[in-house]
């Protein structure tokens, strides 16, 4: 959004739902699930590809089930042992790096526009500081 894009992240199945049913072919999709497996995948996967909607998994290595759906898998580390983890470092640090790396490639894809978009928001985004004009 810092960009000027729209992006949704339902957290709900029913929202998620009601998002495919929204979107079209200019939109694209992530779809984010660290095992792959989980079972809202399935119908959201062929809701999407019925609708030509690009879509993108974002998954641990390995778990790529979906393939005839979802034409691209981005995978982030499988390393995390359930068994003896504290917490999620591990996949947490791995799709914060995919996800910041996607959003550089959007922000390039037209940076000049975005450099100039960020430039004259940030003022109104960031009113900690006043404007000489504006004391």
């Amino acid at each position: 959004m810092t960009i000027g894009r729209t992006v949704n992240c339902p957290k709900s199945f029913y929202n998620q739902r009601m998002q495919v049913l929204a979107s079209n072919e200019k939109h694209v999709a992530l779809i984010l699930s660290y095992s792959g497996r989980a079972s809202w995948i399935l119908p959201i996967a062929k809701k999407l590809y019925e609708k030509r909607i690009p879509a993108v998994m974002i998954s641990k290595i390995g778990s790529y089930h979906f393939s005839q759906y979802i034409p691209y898998h981005l995978a982030i580390s499988g390393n995390e042992r359930l068994q003896n983890r504290i917490s999620q470092f591990s996949s947490h640090i791995g799709l914060q790096y995919i996800m910041d790396v996607l959003y550089g490639c959007i922000y390039n894809q037209d940076r000049e526009k975005n450099r100039k978009y960020v430039y004259e928001s940030i003022d109104y985004m960031d009113d900690r500081f006043i404007k000489d004009t504006e004391k």
